[in-house]
């Protein structure tokens, strides 16, 4: 088979049939953005925006919500509209969604007649009659899956509502929402000089740090914010790139793992404004300011994630089978969500972690939640389940197919165990790693051709990960371990053909004389020459 041939069967495979569209993924295919939002609800949105006297913009405290207030501040700025004010909770004080105490704060200091959420207020059912009621004009972005009953604002944008899962819009993350919207209003005030290609960078970002699926127009818009980033980056995103010492080019790893984490740093250990201050930067000095404090509290954030994560694998047994349910009152709820990624990391089974304030805020007897799921569960959809068999149990809870996040009263905890764990038992979940590869090849397939089409099939992430392969009865003719003495350089042989294998975070005792490789072909470039090698994902 010639590259170009395993790569179209890889895809096909993945049901994508439309290679131009894939190998091409411009902003002509983007879903139209009135499939999304309507003309006349852009038409109420227009209106209000040119007659209120303050509009309120609340987004959440991630990347997702921080970015979105960015994009709609940045496009309300070049459309003139100056009367808007932003207003990103404090994840300890305020917690996630719309919150009722914050919401009467600012309308008594400030009474506002407009409000619009970023990333938020699908669920915030309570808080929009309470606005309604003031005579508050409110527009709901959010991506969210709903719940049974939705808020009664004026306007509800939400992929979720209003499309189906084959359209290339399903999936958009909440700035992703916010970007069509914009592009609707733009069109609408026939504003022909606001360049909307600039406003990309900062959706790549937000659509890679939520982990939505880079399909349809998700992927577009990574690719095409990619290059924004990578040719003319905004002061905050320049800044950002700097202190992460990036010297290559930027792709939607260096978003996932070293540009977004910093993003987020300052709504998990403070406040969420110093990330939004960065991104709204027009000056070098000021954008490195800002950056230069992400970086330490992103520092400050590390430790903590690592000694939570210690304390949590002290906690729990050697090997957990009905999901991981933990809490303790020293946990800080800001990083929860991590040290739970990490946990399903390790041992393959959804997991919830609870944490507080831990002094930062009087919690008033509640903790929060933050889950993380296996690719086999629908954690919101558990959720759901544990709020139909036991209502009242959860004072709120929302999110996606793989994560969610929860609130309860702390003396309720034990009863959740019970109800998490007991339908966890009841759905038999194999905790057992899943091992996917996408097709088989032989290291006479692999050659620089392919590794040339397989970069074509970037950006990478959640629902387009890259390629891997299964290499049968491969021949080890030698090996050794390298750094810390986890990873390893393995001198591999199958059909003739010898290749080096590197394996990092492997196991030794896998190491035998003839193995199935599963990997990825790369190539390593050293003293100005290239030679391909195969990165180990895994011996089978």
């Amino acid at each position: 088979m010639t590259p170009q041939e395993i790569i179209e069967k890889i895809l096909i495979s993945r049901g994508i049939r439309d290679f131009e569209q894939y190998f091409n993924p411009q902003p002509k295919y983007l879903e139209k953005s009135t499939n999304l939002v309507s003309i006349e609800q852009a038409r109420l949105i227009a209106e209000k925006l040119k007659k209120s006297r303050l509009i309120l913009l609340y987004s959440d405290y991630d990347v997702d919500g921080v970015t979105s207030s960015a994009v709609f501040s940045r496009f309300l700025n070049e459309a003139g509209i100056k009367n808007y004010k932003v207003v990103i909770p404090n994840r300890f004080k305020d917690g996630y969604g719309l919150n009722l105490e914050k919401i009467k704060e600012e309308f008594e200091s400030n009474p506002f007649d407009m409000l619009i959420t970023f990333d938020c207020g699908i669920g915030s059912v309570e808080e929009v009659d309470y606005l309604k009621r003031l005579g508050v004009f409110v527009v709901i972005t959010d991506h969210h899956l709903p719940q049974k009953k939705i808020p009664s604002a004026d306007v509800v944008i939400n992929p979720k509502l209003s499309s189906t899962e084959e359209k290339g819009d399903y999936h958009l993350c909440g700035c992703g929402v916010v970007f069509k919207l914009i592009h609707v209003l733009k069109v609408l005030w026939r504003l022909d000089s606001i360049e909307l290609k600039r406003y990309l960078e900062h959706v790549a970002i937000a659509t890679v740090a939520d982990i939505v699926p880079l399909i349809g127009d998700n992927r577009i818009l990574v690719k095409n914010g990619l290059d924004v980033i990578n040719e003319n980056p905004s002061e905050g995103v320049k800044a950002l790139i700097n202190v992460s010492g990036l010297k290559a080019a930027v792709n939607s790893y260096h978003i996932g793992f070293m540009i977004g984490p910093r993003i987020n740093a300052s709504g998990r250990l403070d406040i969420a404004d110093t990330s939004y201050y960065l991104l709204m930067q027009n000056s070098e000095d000021a954008a490195i300011k800002y950056a230069r404090i992400l970086e330490e509290l992103n520092h400050a954030r590390k430790k903590e994630c690592d000694e939570i994560f210690e304390e949590a694998l002290s906690l729990l047994p050697q090997s957990p089978r009905d999901g991981i349910c933990l809490y303790k009152s020293s946990w800080n709820k800001g990083v929860i969500g991590i040290v739970a990624s990490r946990l399903v990391e390790r041992f393959n089974v959804p997991t919830i972690i609870f944490g507080t304030s831990v002094g930062r805020e009087d919690d008033g007897g509640i903790i929060s939640g933050s889950g993380r799921s296996t690719d086999d569960l629908n954690l919101h959809e558990l959720l759901v389940e544990i709020d139909r068999e036991y209502p009242g149990l959860m004072i709120k809870y929302g999110g996606h197919l793989k994560a969610c996040g929860l609130s309860i009263y702390q003396e309720d905890f034990e009863a959740f165990v019970e109800a998490f764990t007991g339908i966890l038992q009841e759905l038999n979940i194999d905790s057992r790693k899943k091992i996917f590869y996408d097709m088989e090849l032989n290291f006479t397939d692999v050659n620089f051709d392919l590794i040339d089409c397989i970069k074509k099939m970037e950006p990478f992430g959640y629902g387009n990960e890259m390629p891997k392969f299964l290499f049968k009865n491969v021949e080890v003719l030698d090996f050794r371990a390298m750094g810390d003495g986890n990873h390893y350089i393995i001198n591999l042989k199958q059909n003739g053909r010898t290749l080096r294998g590197i394996w990092f975070n492997g196991d030794e005792q896998k190491i035998t004389d003839k193995l199935n490789i599963i990997g990825v072909p790369i190539i390593n470039e050293y003293n100005n020459n290239r030679y391909l090698q195969i990165r180990i994902r895994d011996i089978i």
